[in-house]
């Protein structure tokens, strides 16, 4: 018992004494945002890659609505479609080097190929976001910082709103969202990389409402190109309709100043 006293006394110093130490709210910040990689924050312009994306397997793990095409439209006509995306740091926009007519010809107007487009836009820009170091409020933020069980929650206003956020000792972000409210929160994983913190994953309410089953769950794995981490492997959780996509970034290439 006197063992577990001491640990906790410890466990507790470690929190509340770094606060105590000069670390102001302003220098907490600075210095968290100072650990998450950020690539269009350095010299990054853009970069474009191949889409890869398996319709056969896609249907194993989603629910056939029956306005995609048969399988043998699928293979013939879908499957070989190929998409490049190409990542700025305002938005990710898919192309299939398609004119609107060529779509069109497609089963029920290329609706297949929308919904891929779709799929690997809302994930890129939600990626966007922790790559411009966006999850976190910026320098001139006035915030408040304190210890917390899991690490520090920081405190800070948008307009009306009071916003929470909770982050690890290590200050990588844990979540996110409306203070007190359950249904309007964001949740992330990050893990260390070469340059910083990587966005693994990204956890958020359909329509904003957090709750079990109505969550997308966005993952991310890496690749290095041009020095630069990027995502590789993307994966798009749709509880809502029991589906799942996965896709993968090959051939790619990067923008970058000089």
């Amino acid at each position: 018992m006197r063992f577990f006293y001491s640990t906790l006394a410890f466990s507790l110093c470690a929190v509340f004494c770094h606060a105590q130490g000069g670390t102001d709210d302003a220098t907490f910040l600075k210095q968290a945002r100072a650990k998450y990689d950020a690539p269009f924050k350095r010299n990054l312009q853009s970069f474009s890659c191949a889409v890869e994306f398996n319709w056969k397997q896609h249907f194993t793990e989603a629910v056939r609505v029956g306005d995609e095409g048969t399988d043998e439209e699928i293979a013939k006509l879908i499957q070989p479609i190929h998409n490049r995306v190409t990542v700025t740091r305002q938005n990710a926009a898919v192309s299939a080097g398609m004119t609107d007519d060529e779509v069109n010809k497609l089963p029920y107007k290329g609706m297949a190929e929308g919904l891929l487009e779709h799929a690997v836009q809302f994930s890129l820009n939600n990626w966007l976001d922790a790559s411009n170091n966006a999850m976190l409020p910026p320098e001139s933020t006035p915030v408040h910082v304190e210890p917390s069980t899991s690490g520090y929650k920081l405190e800070f206003k948008v307009q009306t709103f009071d916003v929470e956020m909770m982050f690890a000792h290590d200050m990588s972000l844990l979540r996110e969202g409306a203070k007190g409210s359950v249904s309007d929160r964001r949740e992330t994983d990050f893990h260390p990389g070469p340059q910083g913190f990587l966005l693994t994953s990204y956890r958020l309410g359909e329509d904003g409402n957090f709750r079990p089953g109505n969550q997308i769950i966005l993952t991310y794995t890496y690749q290095n190109v041009g020095g630069f981490q990027l995502p590789e492997q993307v994966a798009i959780n749709r509880e809502s309709h029991h589906e799942v996509w996965h896709y993968k970034l090959t051939d790619c290439n990067v923008q970058a100043a000089k």
